[in-house]
Formats: structure tokens, C-alpha cells, sequence
């Protein structure tokens, strides 16, 4: 029972931490994620030496690269940044067995990571609100743009046939199981199409920005070729800059780059391990 405790105290403040530091400076550093999950690894070893309990440590590493394999893809694919997958590997350390007080059956770490995701995408979109309506007049330019847009149009007519022919079938079908299958379905076509803009018109409009190279931090997203005299010495393909990328930049007298900022996704652990630990997997 005081293992987990420490382990959940650990975890709960280490994320506080990490909260703190993302909002501020749009980062978490790696001295204290490298501390969470050595601090994790470190104490289940210790106490699999101690009470030859060696399947509490097995879990602990288990988690790591459970964690460790979600967090690259994500990071692979530019939708968060390195701290980000070094704390969710963190997270997969210290919370890799199941709290004494979580009752719940099932993995607790699976449960911890989906409420993760979950929280997440609800505060992705409130985030996203907020910076709609911190530039609206930019945000309403673009979300008007990309409504106008040929490819856009292209899906609401195609979106607006096939919610035609599920509405039929909707009032067609006696089964109610159906009915509700259709009737979220209906809600889905029209919700995400508008949702999809409203994310992209955010990124678009809010999320670019020229940074003078001086600014620049290791595992910035530069989003465009760095040409110097007609040759690129930095492809926009690669995943994210690093010191000696900046320090070519000075070098070759780039004064700025433009990139792309996140959103501070840190709060999302935060709120997803809160509610994880007092409801287990939300929607049981």
C-alpha cells in the first residue's frame, strides 16, 4: 500500500510540475522527466530486490515501452512534442500497476491512457476556442477560406447525400439499435466536417509564427526549407530542429524561420490522471 502511494505522490506532483513549466514556457524539461522515470524504474527495482517481488519491476518496464511506442508514433507524426512522449513514458513507469483504492477491474494503465486522450481532445478544442477568439479577425479569414475551398465543398455535398440516405433509412428502419446507429451517424458526418475546419482554420491562423533563430529551442517544428544562397540547409521534413541546426543557422546568417507552435498539452495529463485516479476509466 505505501508503495503506491509514493509512486501516485510522485506521479501527481511530478505532473503538477510539468503543468506549471508547459504553460509557461511551452515546455517540459528533461531533467524532470528523466527524474520521474528514473525515480519509477529505481524504486521498483529496489523493492523487487528487497521482497523478490520481481513482476512489480517487469511491469514497470513493461509500461515504459508501452508508453515509449504510443508516444514516438505521436511524436513521429508531429502531434506532440519529445517532453511530452518522455513524461507519458514517465507516466508508464510510476502508474504501471493499479492503485490499492481503484477498485475497478480491468489495466489500469490502458484506462490512464485513454482518459489521457480523452481529456485531451476536449481540452484541444477549448484551447483551440481560446486562440479563435484571441485572433478572431485571422481565425474568421481562414475559417471562411477553407469553407470556400474546393475540396471542402466537394465533402459537404458528399457528407450532405449520405446523411440524406441515412436520414431515410433512419425513419425506415423499426429498430431502435439502428435508429441510434444512424442518428449518431447523421450527427458525426455534419459535426466533424465543421470540426475539421475549425481545428485546421486554428492551425492556420494562430499556430505559424516568425521566431528570430536567436529564440529558437531544441525540438522547435520549423515548417518551411532554410535556403542559404540557392542551397537548403534545413529540410522542413525533418521532425524537429536541434542545437546544431541552430547553430548552422547562425552561422549561415538565417536571421528568422518560421514555426509551428503547439498547444500546451501537459494540462491534459494532468486532468486525464486526476480523473483516473478517483473514477478509473470515465465512461464505466
Amino acid at each position: 500500500m505505501y508503495e503506491e502511494i509514493f509512486l501516485v505522490s510522485v506521479g501527481v506532483i511530478g505532473l503538477i510540475i510539468a503543468t506549471i513549466t508547459d504553460i509557461k514556457s511551452r515546455e517540459v524539461p528533461d531533467f524532470l522527466n528523466y527524474f520521474l522515470i528514473i525515480t519509477g524504474l529505481g524504486f521498483r527495482f529496489f523493492y523487487a530486490i528487497f521482497l523478490k517481488d520481481w513482476v512489480y519491476f517487469l511491469y514497470g518496464l513493461i509500461g515504459l515501452g508501452v508508453a515509449f511506442l504510443i508516444g514516438l508514433t505521436l511524436y513521429i507524426t508531429k502531434q506532440w512534442g519529445g517532453g511530452d512522449t518522455k513524461l507519458l513514458m514517465a507516466l508508464g513507469v510510476i502508474f504501471a500497476t493499479k492503485p490499492f483504492f481503484i477498485k475497478e477491474n480491468g489495466i489500469f494503465l490502458l484506462n490512464l491512457f485513454f482518459n489521457i486522450f480523452i481529456a485531451g481532445a476536449v481540452y484541444g478544442i477549448c484551447y483551440g476556442v481560446y486562440l479563435a477568439v484571441k485572433n478572431r479577425k485571422e481565425f474568421t479569414k481562414e475559417f471562411k477560406n477553407i469553407l470556400k475551398s474546393n475540396k471542402i465543398r466537394f465533402i459537404r455535398k458528399l457528407s450532405f447525400i449520405i446523411s440524406i440516405i441515412s436520414l431515410i433509412l433512419f425513419f425506415l428502419s423499426n429498430d431502435l439499435a439502428t435508429r441510434i446507429i444512424l442518428g449518431f451517424f447523421i450527427i458525426f458526418l455534419v459535426f466533424y466536417i465543421y470540426l475539421w475546419v475549425f481545428v485546421k482554420s486554428v492551425e492556420n491562423a494562430c499556430m505559424f509564427q516568425l521566431l528570430p533563430v536567436v529564440k529558437l529551442t531544441e525540438g522547435d517544428w520549423v515548417v518551411d526549407d532554410v535556403i542559404v544562397n540557392k542551397k537548403i540547409i534545413y529540410k522542413k521534413d525533418k521532425l524537429a530542429v536541434e542545437k546544431k541546426d541552430i547553430l548552422k543557422f547562425i552561422k549561415e546568417g538565417v536571421r528568422k524561420v518560421r514555426i509551428k507552435t503547439g498547444i500546451p498539452f501537459v494540462p491534459s495529463f494532468l486532468i486525464g490522471t486526476i480523473l483516473t485516479l478517483i473514477f478509473g476509466n470515465i465512461f464505466v
